[in-house]
């Protein structure tokens, strides 16, 4: 069975939109050279993948904190800023995503949540399933 590429621009679009976060065995793959295994690398995940979540986290929300930190998101993902390295567009650089890709993928998702009736999930450990 040939090896999975956990660098894939899709796959990691996906494990970013999907309903969970990325965990540290998604992320460090055991065929991954060291530059791969850099704090420097895990830091910029960590940037990219929250700015992505604070902009899904905060889109339509009520309160004005909720709404100034979705408008701050919302302002780095459509910044084409190449000087700050921790920028939208060189972050999508450093991972292998094209930066129009991903503002698309955010608009349609938008689009499609606005679209949707409104359910709020909650979260429930497995172990809760297990005891109720």
């Amino acid at each position: 069975m040939p090896a999975q590429q956990p660098w894939q621009p899709e796959t990691l679009l996906h494990e970013l939109f999907g309903p969970d976060h990325v965990l540290p065995e998604q992320f460090y793959g055991s065929n991954d050279n060291a530059t791969r295994l850099s704090g420097e690398r895990a830091l910029m995940w960590a940037v990219f993948a929250d700015g992505i979540d604070c902009y899904r986290r905060n889109v339509g929300q009520a309160t004005r904190r909720e709404r100034a930190d979705f408008h701050e998101a919302e302002r780095w993902i459509r910044a084409s800023d190449w000087e700050w390295a921790f920028s939208f567009v060189n972050l999508c650089e450093v991972f292998g995503f094209q930066p129009a890709a991903v503002r698309r993928a955010l608009s349609d998702w938008q689009l499609q949540r606005s679209s949707a009736p409104f359910r709020r999930q909650r979260f429930r450990p497995v172990t809760l399933h297990a005891a109720a």
